[in-house]
């Protein structure tokens, strides 16, 4: 049981550090072209160029991939990995 939980609590802190991501990304570039902070929270929310903001917000989830394998949380980083996927097929079908 311990074996799900971990890969379901790795899939979920990689969704979430994608989302983060985002809105990183979002907030860097806001600041570099001067937007208000309501425009760069609207930026967050818009669907798009979601694809190209995803794909930077995927590259937080190698770092973290690579602590929980350091620590011998394999399962963990399975999930993770998982969510790296996840987000890629998403992506990929939305482009088709």
């Amino acid at each position: 049981m311990a074996h799900k939980k971990d890969i379901i609590i790795g899939f979920f802190v990689g969704i979430i550090a994608v989302l983060i991501g985002i809105f990183f990304f979002d907030i860097c570039i806001g600041i570099y072209k001067g937007s208000s902070f309501n425009r760069i929270i609207n930026r967050s929310f818009s669907t798009t160029l979601l694809d190209k903001r995803a794909s930077i917000g995927v590259l937080i989830n190698l770092p973290i991939f690579y602590l929980f394998l350091n620590k011998k949380k394999e399962d963990i980083a399975k999930g993770v990995l998982l969510a790296t996927i996840l987000v890629g097929i998403l992506f990929l079908i939305n482009k088709l």
